[in-house]
């Protein structure tokens, strides 16, 4: 038998033990349950949560038997497993506290809103493991992309709001205040935006998303090297942490390296609800950028560099 089919011979064996573990179609109280799986309502507007008593400090068996419950059919839960019928993980990859799932082509069959919520099962459940930090998809073959092309790439539970559904189809338009090189490439400049985003969406992640794409004045450069991934956002004590690819160490020509960590945690800062960044690339934060500034410590704003208007 093949890596694969060792796999899910595992699953469906876990999914077995399971079944008789959860019950037939009642949801265990979770208010003392250390971990928590999460299935779609009826209604395919929300994630309901409920105990999870299955291996989690092993990490092989812990994905394996988390995955064999997130595909429960509808004869064992009173829910909605969180992986359609039809829907296939072909494979996985785990390393360095990072897990690949490998979709079939029906994937991309699911609505939106049935997709959102599939996506957010899963990593919410799955990044509860020991040793799984961070989750991608790749469906077919290839990386996951949104509706505007773009690589989800590697995501975590912050990445979800903690009422995934109830908002999944809400939208905001705010106003973002951005900095991005000025035309010298030593000092920032300002520019006001206007977006419209899901509110299940991470303010701060939409935000270095808006950087990453670039700025709309052509006197402005662009600070995040091109091809750079966003590999995880998370909020915690009034810190936004960010974890880049090794794209960020690129050199972007013309810009200083002081201007394009500042144009972040400025860009980050300015909404309000944090008050410092953690930049990190690959997980490690405790390096020089580029020679020149120190990310072994969040970071807070610099007004000094800031153009005059």
């Amino acid at each position: 038998m093949g890596r694969i089919g060792k796999r899910w011979a595992a699953l469906l064996l876990t999914a077995c033990i399971l079944a008789q573990a959860i019950g037939c179609g009642k949801k265990a109280d979770t208010s003392d349950s250390p971990y928590k799986i999460y299935y779609v309502n009826q209604d395919v507007t929300a994630l309901v949560e409920t105990a999870y008593e299955g291996e989690m400090k092993d990490t092989e068996k812990a994905v394996s038997g988390m995955l064999a419950a997130l595909r429960m059919n509808k004869e064992e839960i009173e829910e909605q497993p969180a992986i359609p019928e039809g829907v296939v993980i072909e494979d996985y990859v785990i390393g360095d506290e990072k897990l690949e799932l490998y979709f079939n082509a029906a994937y991309r069959e699911m609505d939106v809103v049935r997709e959102t919520l599939c996506r957010a099962a899963l990593v919410r459940s799955l990044t509860q493991i020991e040793g799984v930090i961070l989750v991608a998809f790749y469906v077919d073959g290839q990386p996951l992309t949104n509706q505007e092309g773009r690589e989800y790439g590697y995501m975590q539970s912050e990445d979800f709001v903690a009422n995934t559904g109830s908002s999944i189809n809400s939208y905001e338009v705010t106003n973002l205040t951005l900095y991005f090189a000025g035309e010298n490439g030593d000092k920032l400049a300002v520019e006001n935006v206007s977006v419209r985003f899901n509110t299940s969406h991470l303010t701060e992640k939409v935000i270095v998303e808006k950087l990453m794409k670039g700025p709309t004045q052509a006197e402005h450069h662009a600070v995040i090297p091109k091809g750079t991934k966003l590999l995880g956002v998370s909020l915690r004590d009034g810190v936004c942490y960010l974890n880049f690819d090794e794209g960020l160490k690129n050199i972007t020509p013309g810009v200083m390296p002081e201007t394009v960590i500042y144009s972040i945690v400025n860009s980050v800062t300015e909404s309000g609800s944090v008050s410092k960044v953690q930049i990190a690339i690959n997980g490690e934060s405790n390096l020089t950028y580029l020679e020149s500034i120190e990310l072994s410590e969040p970071l807070s704003r610099n007004l000094d560099i800031v153009e005059e208007n």
